[in-house]
């Protein structure tokens, strides 16, 4: 039970982009009028950036996750945390808390990180400049799946990246303390101590209940000189095309004071919009239990 239900939580957190579906076949008048009152998929898109501005966890999972889905993930969820809780399960949960919650936590976790750190510090010029080369032959390859207007969309950001990369200290150990704090002092803030008392709430509970943690994760990521809120403000949506219940849209948003924009195609599924690939399936839900 321990990782399965925390699992099933994180499954419809994790959900990144619109989420695909499966839909039923309609009739061809149900269809047009669903594609005449759905909505404009740009402001849904944009809406989804401004749920994650304000830390709503639950909020953004269920505007990711067409209504059907969500109900069969919140079924599975309950089944899940209703299901008997072994003492062994109980005490590994706890410990794994204690981990993060302890007054000297941070310590903890310092005392086992800064020795890697040191060992990483003289590896980490190399590492960097062979990860950029990778990807500037990534972005060259013409096997790489990119059209030649999003290739010069990355080149146009690799000049601030690697900038960026170039004057963050990512081994400093000061840094990895401050964003260590404010992680488990996240960790603190949920409330959460054991799993039974994870087990009290529902779907929805849990990830309000996880607001915190994203809120200190965006923290952590401004240590590293990072601003995802910034990035989160920036975006800007073009619809490109629009059908009876597809869409093609283009995102764009400003990383380190460059554009950076991909395209995406949109279906209409219950009269919302969600990206057609799929990243996350939640029938695969029932697979969590082996």
């Amino acid at each position: 039970m321990k990782t399965r239900l925390l699992s099933l939580t994180l499954l419809a957190a994790a959900l990144t982009g619109p989420g695909a579906v499966l839909a039923a076949p309609a009739t061809a008048a149900a269809t047009v009028a669903a594609s005449q009152s759905a909505p404009d998929p740009a402001i849904e898109i944009k809406q989804l950036a401004q749920l994650f501005r304000a830390g709503d966890v639950s909020g953004l999972a269920q505007a990711l996750t067409p209504r059907s889905r969500w109900e069969a993930a919140r079924a599975a969820f309950e089944t899940q945390r209703h299901k008997p809780t072994s003492a062994e399960d109980r005490a590994r949960f706890a410990e794994k808390m204690q981990r993060l919650t302890a007054p000297d936590a941070v310590d903890q976790i310092m005392a086992k990180l800064e020795p890697e750190m040191a060992k990483a510090r003289p590896q980490l010029p190399g590492m960097l400049l062979m990860g950029f080369g990778a990807l500037q032959v990534a972005i060259n390859s013409p096997e790489t799946e990119l059209t030649e207007a999003q290739r010069q969309s990355l080149r146009s950001a690799m000049p601030a990246v690697q900038q960026w990369a170039a004057t963050t200290d990512f081994l400093s150990a000061a840094t990895a303390r401050r964003a260590l704090t404010t992680l488990t002092d996240a960790v603190r803030r949920t409330g959460i101590t054991d799993i039974d008392q994870l087990k009290a709430l529902p779907l929805e509970g849990v990830l309000e209940r996880t607001g915190p943690l994203l809120a200190a994760a965006k923290d952590a990521a401004r240590n590293y000189g990072l601003d995802l809120d910034a990035v989160a403000d920036s975006l800007r949506v073009d619809v490109l095309e629009r059908g009876q219940t597809t869409a093609r849209v283009r995102t764009t948003v400003t990383v380190f004071g460059a554009p950076v924009w991909a395209e995406h195609d949109l279906v209409l599924v219950e009269g919302h919009w969600y990206g057609k690939q799929v990243h996350l399936e939640l029938d695969d839900v029932t697979g969590l239990e082996g």
